[in-house]
């Protein structure tokens, strides 16, 4: 590696022309200017300028190594100004959150997207586990989680909450429901399926429900807005944020179940602690926080 002190030695050295005004310039002797020169010709193995009188005139190598510290300049400049700008309008942002947040969050980043140009968004609708697995490996920078994680890495603040809805076929709505019947249906599975039913089924009291082991599978579908296609067709039931079933079309082909004890889960805006994200990020987790306010 090029010796830096060297190199910046050698650098004002051409700029200016001489050793004298090189050495006022970087306040060392003349001696102290030629013997970097020296030592740089010595690292390199080669001769960099060649003398006459109190002048010279760069070598083949040294109209090279000149050009390169051009560049080396042009790129700490560069740096430093890639370093000082944080653009709020400018760059990638990545987020993940389940598939009906994403349904509910994307329309509203998109339009935003659309008066920015110079924003590039990603989301991803994933499960819990696999937001707080892409978080705390850089992957993307803010997720929604329905968990608090105990992890010293992670910061996370409640923004919302989302209710679970026990969801049929419309044709359904006046039949005693439970968990005997619900299995005759069939359950139709999603990447989220079993986390919500359990805990519908749990906290409604389904007697005869024992685990996803004791479900009767009917379908699985991970893709969001396809899920409550076979519940429309009477092919099964599900469990679903209300959000995501509000969303679907035709409403009138399905039957939200009444239920004794509501079921409400917490979103936790979730976010690496010691990783500081850019001003671009400031309007799309103060979106997130209104858009799913308390």
């Amino acid at each position: 590696m090029i010796n830096q002190k060297w190199l910046t030695t050698f650098m004002m050295l051409v700029k200016t022309g001489h050793f004298t005004h090189a050495a006022e310039k970087m306040h060392m002797t003349q001696p102290g200017v030629s013997q970097h020169i020296k030592k740089l010709e010595e690292q390199l193995k080669t001769t960099l300028i060649n003398r006459y009188g109190k002048q010279f005139e760069l070598s083949l190598a040294g109209e090279k190594l000149y050009q390169y510290g051009q560049q080396m300049l042009a790129l700490e400049e560069q740096l430093h100004q890639a370093i000082e700008q944080d653009d709020p309008l400018q760059g990638e942002c990545r987020f993940s959150c389940s598939g009906a947040l994403a349904m509910h969050l994307y329309p509203h980043f998109l339009a935003y997207q659309c008066k920015h140009s110079g924003l590039n968004v990603s989301v991803e609708a994933a499960p819990n586990q696999n937001i707080i697995d892409d978080i705390l490996d850089n992957k993307i920078d803010i997720g929604i989680v329905t968990q608090q994680e105990d992890s010293d890495e992670l910061v996370q603040y409640q923004v919302g909450h989302e209710t679970l809805q026990l969801v049929l076929p419309i044709q359904y709505k006046n039949e005693a429901i439970d968990f005997a019947f619900l299995n005759t249906l069939g359950f139709i599975n999603h990447p989220d399926g079993f986390h919500y039913v359990e805990k519908v089924l749990k906290a409604n009291n389904f007697n005869s429900y024992r685990g996803s082991e004791s479900l009767s599978i009917k379908s699985y579908i991970n893709q969001l807005s396809q899920i409550l296609l076979p519940v429309s067709q009477g092919l099964g039931f599900t469990v679903l944020p209300a959000r995501a079933i509000a969303q679907f079309e035709p409403q009138q082909s399905l039957y939200v179940a009444p239920l004794t004890h509501n079921v409400t889960e917490k979103l936790y805006l979730t976010k690496k602690r010691y990783r500081q994200l850019p001003a671009r990020y400031e309007w799309f987790e103060q979106t997130i926080c209104r858009l799913l306010e308390l």
